[in-house]
């Protein structure tokens, strides 16, 4: 299970093989080590050495969340750094065809997400604009998809994936009250949506890191100080299929409400009670079982999946396959 921390001034303790939380407000809460796999600390608060040296003997992760839910520091064992071989693999990898075809099939698989959640919104809706849509995506996807017979060019993969990303969000905005994609979050969907994909980036930097990958060295998009490249690569076939579809059902069910936002300057900000919605719709998500590769998995685990396949695939060690959901 994952301790989320999202109250000011919260101090988290270890007594014996407990995480002992103390709140402002004079309440208090203990929590076995042997049943945490992650302490998420959203707002400003205290964690004791003692604590955080019981986080590493369990291996449970410790991330500081902040305000647009992008980790900003994690904890993790000291075990987890012995990954050399694993991570000379990467680097040969993504200077290869081996790094060409990961690139190529994690953005096609977005795009391929992308159409069969639109297909699906179109099933309980008149009309055929989503289908439009969606068969529009489908087509640039076969287009991406061509490159793998040769011809790779970064900058035409971001093009077909940025062409596509238009006919999407033009696609929810018949769902959700989007006019469309903004990484600043200077609306109130696009809050949601990038609070929702800085929860789904830590779980992905979480899988790389328990599979030796190096979350800084990727093979599309380029290297560059204190950008997870592999973290970004990683993210995109899991965004439609976690994030989107979580914020789409709180619209859904009218769940979102003027007190999730809190406003400064030209950006929006979720309010606390915002932040707990999106935290369990998309945590909601990342624990739902689906049927991958004829077994029973939650999303989760099926992202940690991924990233050992793009582990053993580096080290060439079988084919790789993306993450695809048909709906």
């Amino acid at each position: 299970m994952q301790l989320i921390i999202d109250d000011y001034g919260a101090y988290i303790g270890q007594r014996d093989n407990l995480f002992e939380i103390r709140r402002k407000d004079g309440t208090k809460e203990e929590y076995s080590a042997d049943k945490l796999e992650q302490i998420i600390i959203v707002k400003n608060g205290c964690i004791s050495t003692k604590a955080v040296l019981l986080a590493a003997r369990n291996n449970i992760d410790v991330v500081f969340i902040g305000k647009f839910g992008m980790p900003e520091g994690r904890l993790f064992p000291a075990a987890l750094g012995g990954a050399n071989l694993i991570r000379r693999k990467q680097l040969e990898a993504a200077q290869g065809a081996r790094g060409t075809e990961i690139a190529v099939k994690l953005v096609w698989a977005k795009m391929k997400n992308e159409e069969f959640f639109l297909k699906a919104l179109q099933k309980s809706r008149e009309g055929d604009f989503l289908l439009l849509k969606a068969e529009e995506i489908s087509r640039l996807a076969l287009q991406l998809r061509k490159m793998l017979e040769g011809g790779f060019d970064a900058e035409r993969v971001f093009g077909l994936e940025g062409m596509a990303a238009a006919h999407y969000f033009a696609g929810l905005a018949e769902v959700m009250p989007i006019k469309k994609r903004d990484q600043e979050g200077k609306d109130e969907p696009n809050a949601l949506l990038n609070y929702g994909y800085g929860i789904l980036y830590g779980e992905i930097e979480r899988a790389c890191l328990l599979c030796g990958l190096d979350p800084y060295l990727g093979f599309l998009h380029a290297d560059r100080y204190g950008k997870p490249s592999l973290v970004l690569d990683l993210i995109e076939e899991f965004r439609p299929v976690i994030v989107d579809r979580a914020i789409v059902t709180l619209y859904a069910q009218r769940q979102v409400l003027p007190s999730d936002f809190e406003y400064g300057g030209e950006k929006v900000f979720l309010s606390k009670e915002g932040r707990k919605k999106v935290v369990e719709a998309v945590m909601g998500r990342l624990h739902t079982e689906i049927t991958s590769d004829g077994r029973r998995l939650e999303l989760c685990a099926v992202i940690q999946e991924q990233a050992r396949r793009i582990a053993s695939f580096a080290k060439g060690e079988g084919g790789f396959e993306p993450f695809l959901y048909r709906w």
